[in-house]
């Protein structure tokens, strides 16, 4: 079973990633079309990628639709990520074990910071980062 581009390139290596249940899998965006003489709207359905695996696939230098593509498959709930060479499938499937799709946000609390020469206490709001 393989994957194909419009282009007719074929990508032979199937990876499956199980999505985030509080992640939404798709997107909805509306294109103008010319019909006869008029412009009308229609809407089209895409899949919403993982952002942090978009990420590493791009950090390593891949292209969506030229070195892999991505599908979300709603039978199995799963994404299937797709990709033309075996060892970038392999290096996917052993850095997506690792990788969280969800970006935590800090909720620590603010404390002041102590200068160490003449031990005076700075609010984080006081600070200038260069």
């Amino acid at each position: 079973m393989s994957m194909f581009n419009k282009h007719g390139k074929e990508f032979p290596h199937l990876a499956t990633i199980k999505p985030d249940p509080n992640s939404p899998t798709t997107y909805t965006h509306k294109f103008p079309t010319l019909v006869g003489n008029k412009v009308v709207e229609r809407w089209s359905t895409k899949v919403r990628p993982i952002r942090d695996l978009t990420h590493l696939l791009r950090g390593c230098k891949l292209k969506r639709d030229v070195d892999y593509m991505v599908h979300f498959n709603a039978l199995t709930n799963l994404y299937e990520y797709w990709f033309e060479d075996s060892r970038h499938c392999l290096m996917f499937m052993m850095a997506s074990s690792t990788v969280l799709q969800t970006r935590s946000v800090g909720t620590g609390g603010l404390f002041n910071i102590e200068c160490p020469h003449c031990a005076n206490h700075i609010h984080p709001h006081n600070i200038t980062w260069v």
